[in-house]
């Protein structure tokens, strides 16, 4: 009997493998439509669904910090129907939010990481600061003077208090709802910094009106050859990148979840994939350091000792 069940199993899951996806798979992403993880999602379900020959169907569901659209897609029974396009939201809102509804780690499953993205420091032309040496002499000339935008209880909100920390200087962080609407201010020259991805920043520094100060990485992307790092400019142990990944629900089906592990790689090897994920400014993560759902895990426990020190109040 026990022989028999084991084969009637081992059939039922050949068949699920044979047969997923049967119908179009959602693709959750927790911003509104129009942002960097928008495009991403857009592009690679797009791909995905080529490969398994269903669509993918991109469903915005914004709001709380990303928690309304990962809650959403992290419910159980889903069967690898809906996925999750995660950032590093991810890992910041577990040390943010003391009562999530869901386990960031816990109730998913990786399929694979997108790739990640530079972070880049913008400043406005009118804040006079002409490179990071002197943003850091001003800003301990004058502590809490310069005023730095950011995303309320975002990855870039967490990731400006590491930099403050790192460089040992203090700021005066102006809250905003997305990084669009820093940008726009600094721009206009209402704020005088601003932490961000280089898709984000590209369209608005090419107006003149704001420049590059710094960015992350050990050594600098031949696509911004003329902007130093961080460490060049004097803090060495800044490091820091928004990452992108897909996630499934942890009780997806194991030949589901391996089918879409398998069109994700396949999506991240076409050339027309890799091109367009270089214009915006994705590069593909180091296998040795792109790790499971562990990564995950790390860098939240990094986020909550920086929420831990810096007296930011979480909810």
């Amino acid at each position: 009997m026990k022989a028999a069940l084991a084969a009637s199993l081992a059939i039922s899951l050949n068949a699920q493998a044979d047969d997923y996806p049967s119908r179009p798979v959602n693709v959750i992403v927790p911003y509104s439509a129009g942002g960097s993880s928008d495009a991403v999602a857009r592009l690679v379900g797009q791909k995905m669904g080529e490969v398994l020959k269903q669509p993918f169907i991109v469903e915005n569901r914004a709001g709380a910090g990303a928690t309304i659209g990962t809650a959403f897609a992290g419910r159980r029974g889903q069967e690898g129907y809906t996925l999750l396009l995660a950032d590093n939201a991810q890992a910041v809102a577990p040390a943010m939010f003391s009562h999530l509804s869901y386990d960031a780690v816990g109730d998913f499953s990786m399929v694979g990481f997108v790739g990640d993205s530079r972070v880049m420091l913008f400043a406005s032309k009118s804040s006079g600061i002409a490179s990071l040496r002197d943003l850091l002499q001003k800003a301990k000339a004058q502590p809490g003077k310069l005023a730095i935008g950011t995303g309320q209880g975002s990855p870039s909100h967490l990731m400006t208090e590491l930099f403050q920390a790192r460089a040992g200087i203090k700021l005066q962080v102006v809250p905003y709802k997305g990084a669009s609407a820093a940008l726009a201010d600094l721009m206009a020259g209402h704020i005088d910094l601003v932490l961000s991805n280089p898709a984000s920043g590209a369209s608005y520094s090419a107006s003149g009106k704001i420049s590059v100060l710094a960015q992350s990485g050990a050594k600098r992307d031949a696509r911004y050859a003329d902007v130093p790092t961080f460490a060049e400019s004097g803090i060495a142990n800044f490091e820091a990148s928004y990452w992108f990944a897909l996630l499934a629900p942890s009780d997806t089906p194991a030949p589901s979840l391996q089918k879409l592990k398998g069109a994700l790689q396949a999506t991240l090897q076409d050339a027309s994939v890799r091109h367009k994920l270089d214009e915006l400014g994705i590069d593909e993560l180091d296998p040795r350091n792109a790790g499971g759902m562990e990564k995950i895990q790390a860098e939240s426990a990094l986020w909550k000792s920086v929420v831990a020190t810096s007296g930011i109040v979480t909810n």
